[in-house]
């Protein structure tokens, strides 16, 4: 017996054990790489820039209740956390599931290592949102130890959902902030963490560098009462939105 099938069937006795059902698949699809465009209307593309390489989504019945759960394989717990970051919105509840998470009228997003997790409940009801926090734990372990790298340079603590992105590449970065995207537009960049601040029309922004020459590239064009802190392969800046740029913003961020 492989050890795929083992697993499986630990699962299920795991299920039904634990939860005295096991979910129902009504439909099960998987897609990689570039297969996404055949899947996602025109957001395949973000997904790519975060380098997904495998979606597995299932339409289940659980418990009555009918949800679609979609996992993306992501290259590292920081990528899934990136393409989170960006479709979450105004969540009801925040990071208590032992994971990064959040809770919306009718879905339930999580990041479980390195795994972006989406499940949505079209009906709303409060039974089908009081049961999806067992069955997404059916299907990936929601494990602090997992968690995503946040920079201590940030000063952030929990929750983290809601307050802060990772951009990893031009369309994410433009999607959120044109003045952010013009800036690092001939910068040799890891990734981006973004904490805006909508009062003010502005921002703060930890961006990571492949070469710690580029730090010094990144000085000549911020000013020094812009920079916040540096380091050998980072640059801590706040910024602010022209009024322009503001008004020409992309669809991607929230």
């Amino acid at each position: 017996m492989n050890k795929y099938l083992i697993g499986l069937l630990f699962t299920l006795f795991v299920q039904v054990t634990l939860f005295g059902q096991a979910p129902e698949v009504k439909r099960e699809r998987v897609f990689t790489g570039t297969g996404l465009y055949g899947f996602m209307n025109g957001g395949a593309d973000q997904f790519l820039e975060y380098g997904v390489s495998k979606l597995v989504t299932r339409d289940v019945v659980y418990k009555g209740n009918e949800y679609t759960i979609d996992i993306y394989d992501m290259p590292t717990a920081e990528d899934a956390f990136g393409i989170y970051s960006l479709h979450i919105f105004k969540c009801s509840r925040a990071d208590t599931l032992g994971c990064i998470d959040c809770l919306a009228p009718y879905q339930l997003q999580a990041v479980a290592g390195n795994k972006y997790v989406s499940v949505v409940f079209p009906s709303g009801s409060e039974d089908a949102k009081s049961k999806v926090d067992e069955l997404i734990r059916l299907y990936v372990p929601l494990d602090s130890k997992e968690n995503p790298r946040i920079p201590e340079a940030l000063g952030l603590s929990t929750p983290y959902s809601g307050k802060l992105k990772l951009l990893r590449g031009p369309i994410s970065i433009s999607g959120v902030s044109m003045s952010l995207a013009n800036l690092v537009k001939d910068i040799s960049y890891s990734g981006i963490w973004y904490i805006a601040d909508k009062p003010a029309k502005g921002y703060r922004a930890l961006i990571e560098v492949t070469d710690g020459k580029e730090v010094g590239k990144l000085k000549n064009k911020v000013e020094a009462s812009d920079i916040l802190q540096s380091g050998d392969t980072y640059l801590l800046i706040k910024g602010r939105e022209k009024e322009t740029e503001q008004d020409d913003h992309g669809g991607f961020g929230f």
